[in-house]
């Protein structure tokens, strides 16, 4: 064989190689429930990351309670042992997740009541914090790939509730075993919490000594069948209830660098999707509750404004603790800041 033949021979097999694709499958918790308008949206997003890539990269979703919940994720999230792949590459999980990923993010200070008043609000916030947020990620070896507003948080419980007092009298559940924290948080400002593990919940609502009450999203109040024991909402939004979807910085370095800008931009079109369809949905999910015996319960606007300051007192009560920082008064502060400046405008 003449060498300039085997040249070229060896030129193309090398051509090859480099365009043959190998492909990538990112294995992703994820806390959205089973056939909600959230889950059919994973799977969109991933038939777009499919496409940009002509398949090469593939998302496969795992559902976090089968998990171990977002603390058994987080778990997951990192090596078992040194130099092994950790079993998950990437999660899309509450704040509550992210913060037990990366705590110096602050980011459970977003999910303080009444904190903000509408999606706007929210936007702003996120795009004036959430360098100093990805930038806390990218210490623990994770990539913060996008933000869903997934819903607006009310309070469920099992008596009609119309004040603050009425509330802090009551056994209250307000982040489960995967985040003591908050409970303790949430005990400093005069609430009665108790942990109770995510699988265990509606277990506890049931029996007579269990919880009394907690704060969620339409749809999960209606996924978990909260309602059926938790006859009462109060129907006042506490605060957004933000999604992270969140990849480990070896998973994301995998991926090709010509794509990734595509792929974020299909995460951002797929946030904006959430924020169009979300109030919706909430809106639908407690007429569906409505009708299967839930009791909507309607404040007036001073009882509203008394839930508001007296949240919003409770919510410095959270933050100022000298020793557990869940709630950083230094970002509270921050963001009521970049907040009081935008009302004003």
């Amino acid at each position: 064989m003449k060498k300039s033949t085997f040249v070229f021979i060896l030129f193309c097999l090398l051509s090859l190689s480099c365009f043959a694709q190998k492909k990538i499958t990112l294995k992703i918790a994820s806390v959205a429930p089973a056939r909600s308008a959230w889950e059919t949206e994973q799977k969109a997003l991933a038939a777009e990351w499919s496409r940009i890539t002509n398949g090469q990269v593939v998302l496969q979703f795992y559902n976090t309670i089968a998990l171990g919940g977002e603390d058994g994720v987080v778990q997951k999230m990192r090596p078992l042992r040194p130099g092994q792949p950790a079993p998950l590459d990437g999660a899309i999980f509450t704040n509550i997740g992210a913060y037990e990923l990366a705590p110096e993010s602050n980011i459970l200070t977003l999910a303080m009541p009444f904190l903000f008043k509408n999606q706007e609000e929210v936007d702003l916030v996120l795009e004036a914090l959430s360098s100093e947020i990805s930038d806390a990620m990218k210490v623990q070896g994770f990539e913060l790939l996008g933000w869903f507003n997934v819903g607006w948080a009310n309070f469920y419980t099992k008596k009609e509730i119309r004040t603050p007092e009425e509330l802090k009298k009551i056994k209250l559940s307000v982040g489960g075993v995967t985040s003591s924290e908050l409970g303790k948080a949430f005990q400093r400002a005069g609430y009665m919490t108790e942990d109770v593990p995510n699988d265990k919940i509606l277990q506890s609502i049931k029996s007579a000594n269990g919880v009394q009450g907690l704060y969620t999203i339409p749809m999960y109040a209606y996924a978990s069948q909260y309602h059926k024991s938790l006859n009462y909402v109060l129907n006042t939004a506490i605060c957004p209830v933000l999604a992270n979807f969140v990849v480990s910085e070896a998973s994301w370095n995998k991926i090709p660098n010509q794509y990734k800008d595509d792929l974020l931009a299909a995460v951002k079109q797929s946030e904006e999707k959430f924020i169009g369809f979300q109030q919706k949905t909430d809106k639908e999910y407690l007429s569906l509750m409505e009708k299967e015996g839930l009791h909507i319960v309607n404040l007036t606007e001073k009882e509203i404004a008394v839930f508001q300051e007296t949240l919003k007192m409770d919510a410095l009560l959270m933050s100022e603790s000298k020793t557990e920082t869940i709630i950083n008064y230094e970002m509270y502060q921050k963001i009521s800041a970049i907040l009081k400046k935008h009302r004003e405008k």
